[in-house]
C-alpha cells in the first residue's frame, strides 16, 4: 500500500487536497475500484487516514478529501481532547452542506479520471460523513454508498427518491444524536427498498466504529465492517 495527497479543484475556485491509500499492486493494467471516505467533524486525522488505508488492504484506492478547507484547511482533530472537540463543534457549525456536496462531486470525478481505478466510486462515510454519504447517494452517479450512524437524515428523506446508486446505513440504536423517532422515520421511508440495506445494532450508540473513542465496540464494528466490505466488492467490483 501506498499514500500520497492529491490537490482536487474546488467548482467555483480554489482547491482543496485529499488523503489517498492506493492498494499494493494497482496500476493502469489492473485497476481497482475507489471509495470516497468521507470525515467526521474531526478533519481528515490519523483515524480517518486510517480508515483509507483498512479499505486499500482490502483492494479498494480510498480518498480522503478535506471538506473544512473554507474554514480551517488540514485541520486535524480528537474528540478525546476537550478543548479539540468543542473546535470541532465549532468548525462544524460554520461548514456549509452544499459546498460540502460540491467539494465531494469534485472528489469523485477526480478519482473516477484516475489511471489507476475502474471507473466504479463508491463512498463511506461517518457521523457528519454518513449523512453527506448519504446525500451524495441522492445527489450524484456514485454506485454504492455507506453511511455510518448519520446525523440529520431523517430530515432529508424527500432526497431519497433520487437515488440511483445502493445505500447501506449503519445505525446504532443507543445513538445520541439520532432519537429513537429519528431512526423510525429512516426505517418507514428507506426500509423494504431494493436498492437501500438498513443494519441496526442495538445497543450501541453513536461512533461504535471509532477505534480510541468513548463508544467503540470492537464487535459490532467488526460487524459494520464486514457488512460494508462485502457491500463495496458486489457493487464496485
Amino acid at each position: 500500500m501506498t499514500n500520497t495527497t492529491l490537490t482536487i479543484p474546488a467548482k467555483n475556485g480554489g482547491s482543496f487536497d485529499a488523503y489517498v491509500a492506493m492498494p499494493e499492486g494497482v496500476s493502469p493494467d489492473n485497476p481497482a475500484p475507489c471509495v470516497i471516505v468521507i470525515q467526521e467533524i474531526f478533519g481528515v486525522n490519523n483515524g480517518l487516514r486510517g480508515k483509507c488505508n483498512w479499505l486499500a488492504s482490502q483492494g479498494f484506492i480510498a480518498i480522503a478529501p478535506d471538506l473544512f478547507w473554507r474554514v480551517e484547511p488540514k485541520i486535524e482533530l480528537s474528540d478525546q481532547i476537550p478543548e479539540q472537540l468543542q473546535r470541532a463543534f465549532d468548525l462544524f457549525g460554520q461548514f456549509d452542506i452544499d459546498k460540502g456536496i460540491e467539494d465531494l462531486k469534485q472528489t469523485l470525478h477526480t478519482i473516477k479520471g484516475h489511471a489507476n481505478s475502474n471507473g466504479n466510486v463508491g463512498c463511506l462515510g461517518y457521523c457528519l460523513g454518513g449523512k453527506l454519504a448519504y446525500l451524495l447517494a441522492c445527489h450524484s452517479d456514485v454506485k454504492a454508498s455507506i453511511g455510518y450512524y448519520g446525523v440529520g437524515i431523517e430530515n432529508l428523506l424527500a432526497d431519497a427518491k433520487s437515488i440511483k446508486g445502493k445505500l447501506m446505513l449503519h445505525i446504532a440504536e443507543k445513538d445520541g444524536f439520532v432519537p429513537p423517532e429519528a431512526q423510525t422515520q429512516i426505517r418507514q421511508t428507506l426500509g423494504g427498498r431494493d436498492n437501500i440495506v438498513l443494519h441496526s445494532y442495538p445497543d450501541m450508540d453513536h461512533a461504535f466504529t471509532r477505534e480510541g473513542g468513548d463508544n467503540y465496540d470492537a464487535g459490532n464494528a467488526e460487524i459494520a465492517d464486514s457488512h460494508s466490505i462485502l457491500f463495496l466488492k458486489e457493487n464496485l467490483s
